[in-house]
């Protein structure tokens, strides 16, 4: 079943929140779009701003020094002819209280960067329910939150969590491509068990780590070819009990990368 991409959903459920909460401001770095459903609902709340800097971060921080809770989406690379989506651009909007959103093809250079960041929630849901609990959740909050979300068409990546049988390993998805990827091997192998990730910050990566060390057998990590490695260090440091092996997922994962995660999970 075909449903929103990250990208759309988010923008979606901040649209609906937005209208329940006066707080909510949303300002993109993205090329402009004529149909974009928070600017049409909430006018006086959108600023569109490409190509900005120092000018994005003076903003948030006047903005919620005036009490409002700014959600800055960052551009995935150049807009008309100029990177904006930089390092330090999200970093300065994380530390001046924004809730920064980006795409999980322009994140994991920075990942752990903003994993180690106090306070900051990093959140890489899959598909269009999970992404509209996490907005709500970051509205909610406080606390700036880091959201990675998917770029391309949307697809119903519901996945139910199981154990694994004595004689199996467990996937440990994360991310939209790792975890359409660990699905798909599941339907191979259903013997597979399967847990997914959806916050990957410091403290609740040790939170999930206490639950995942009940299994003291094989673990075989999925997850998009950047994001991969920095995920498995992490895991490993939080997992001493068994192996930890990974898998890179891609965007459109075939017949052969499920066979690797096979391969890997009776290795």
């Amino acid at each position: 079943m075909v449903t929103l991409s990250g990208r759309d959903a988010f923008r979606s459920e901040l649209t609906e929140v937005a209208g329940r909460d006066r707080r909510v401001v949303c300002l993109e770095t993205l090329a402009r779009r004529k149909d974009h459903p928070f600017e049409a609902a909430h006018p006086d709340r959108f600023f569109s701003l490409p190509n900005v800097g120092t000018v994005l971060t003076q903003m948030v921080t006047g903005l919620g020094a005036a009490g409002f809770r700014p959600f800055v989406v960052v551009a995935p690379g150049p807009v008309e002819g100029r990177a904006v989506a930089s390092r330090s651009l999200w970093r300065d909007c994380l530390e001046a209280g924004a809730t920064v959103v980006m795409s999980a093809e322009d994140f994991p250079d920075g990942y752990d960067e903003v994993r180690r960041m106090s306070g900051v929630p990093l959140a890489m849901p899959c598909g269009e329910e999970e992404t509209r609990a996490v907005v709500r959740h970051a509205a909610r909050s406080s606390r700036p939150h880091c959201l990675v979300l998917g770029e391309g068409p949307g697809a119903d990546l519901s996945w139910e969590p199981s154990e694994p049988s004595a004689a199996t390993a467990r996937l440990i998805s994360v991310g939209e491509a790792g975890t359409r990827l660990a699905v798909a091997a599941r339907a191979a192998a259903p013997g597979l068990g399967h847990a997914h990730l959806v916050y990957l910050d410091d403290a609740r990566l040790s939170a999930a780590a206490v639950e995942l060390a009940t299994w003291t057998g094989k673990s075989v990590v999925t997850a998009a070819p950047r994001l991969l490695g920095p995920v498995l260090e992490t895991l490993r440091s939080r997992l001493p009990g068994g192996a930890v092996l990974g898998v890179p997922a891609p965007f459109r994962a075939g017949r052969a990368d499920v066979e690797q995660v096979l391969a890997a999970a009776a290795a």
